[in-house]
């Protein structure tokens, strides 16, 4: 007789379908051309992480460790690195000419102690494991690493939405494009859920901690109780990578009433480039302008004078041209200046100078002075 799924199969199985997706999620940015690559790789790592440490989470479900004890403790627990990954994240996305400096990498001592710790013990035999667990890990490392998780994540947590809420007073004082503000918003929302999730996932690890150290009361013995961490950090998982796949393929909530007729299309995209100046967003590609406009990708290329990729570098260069020469841009570098008109690295901007102007950014700056 077929027996009936039970609520624990239920859970396991949508924590294997999200630690999926995020799987997927994390290698799409990895490998994305479109948008500031730093900012594509720190989201890809951020995913890449939570996903690993999603997946430790249902291996301790399923029994795997109980019932193969060597496995214990393998090296994809990586749970403080959540916070200074979220933090450079945001920071990269919102400021173009940002980069990870040497300086910054003092963010990561905390996370990559972490990391050596698992991968010093994560192949070492199953009697030592058992030993670590029951004299070190249990009564020591596992309260500590608990609270610098929940401390630091916190904090950067904070930290990050500060830097939304600043950049979002930014763009208003300055009148930002709508595309602008669109980003920004998306961005705060998923920060916004973040920090929610994450409280109902703190609440679960402090209410265990309190009650078993204090009241002598094992939660883990009341029904369900462990579902509450289970599915509010797949869930974490699951908000950060619906992030990740609405602004790849659905950008934005606001798209435009335009007419299929092709002048009237053409009229307004030359708007939406001279007006709007949509080219200087980085993520923006030949998909993204036509879901802008309702219109197929196939029908948009038709429709375009040149190829979309040489549109989009005419207005850029440009754009650049006009900055390199105007004095509020004059302490800005010339990597700066390509980033903040939609390149994703300089590399691409001087490509991309180079083939429009036929000499380099730096040629044609000294040239003009």
């Amino acid at each position: 007789m077929p027996t009936s799924i039970t609520i624990f199969q239920l859970v396991c199985t949508f924590m294997f379908l999200i630690f999926l997706l995020g799987g997927t999620m994390a290698s799409w940015y990895f490998v994305r051309l479109v948008g500031k690559r730093e900012a594509n790789l720190l989201l890809s790592v951020f995913l890449g992480v939570l996903a690993l440490s999603l997946l430790h989470n249902l291996l301790i479900n399923i029994g795997i460790f109980n019932n193969q004890p060597y496995y214990y403790f393998i090296p994809i627990w990586y749970t403080l690195s959540f916070g200074p990954l979220l933090f450079f994240f945001v920071k990269s996305r919102l400021f173009r000419p940002f980069h990870l400096q040497k300086k910054d990498f003092k963010h990561f001592i905390i996370p990559i102690l972490q990391a050596t710790f698992y991968l010093s013990i994560g192949f070492r035999d199953a009697i030592f494991k058992a030993q670590l667990w029951e004299h070190t890990y249990i009564p020591i490392y596992k309260p500590i690493e608990g609270l610098f998780y929940i401390i630091g994540f916190s904090a950067y947590l904070y930290f990050s939405y500060r830097f939304i809420r600043y950049k979002l007073a930014l763009l208003k004082r300055k009148k930002a494009f709508a595309w602008e503000v669109d980003k920004v918003n998306r961005l705060k929302r998923m920060v916004k859920g973040l920090i929610l999730l994450f409280g109902i996932s703190a609440a679960y690890i402090i209410g265990d901690f309190f009650t078993y150290r204090f009241l002598g009361l094992n939660l883990y013995n009341i029904r369900g109780f462990t579902y509450i961490g289970d599915l509010s950090f797949t869930l974490m998982v699951l908000w950060v990578s619906y992030y990740a796949f609405r602004n790849a393929f659905f950008p934005s909530r606001h798209r435009l009433k335009t007419s299929k007729t092709p002048q009237l299309l053409l009229d307004k995209i030359d708007q939406l480039f001279v007006e709007e100046k949509i080219f200087m967003d980085d993520e923006l590609d030949q998909r993204k302008l036509g879901y802008y406009l309702k219109i197929r990708t196939k029908y948009l290329a038709k429709l375009l004078p040149s190829s979309f990729r040489n549109l989009v570098n005419k207005h850029r260069i440009e754009e650049a041209k006009k900055r390199m020469l105007d004095v509020r841009y004059q302490k800005y570098s010339l990597e700066s200046i390509g980033l903040e008109v939609g390149f994703g690295n300089r590399w691409a901007f001087k490509r991309a100078f180079e083939q429009v102007e036929k000499m380099s950014p730096v040629e044609f700056k000294n040239s003009r002075q």
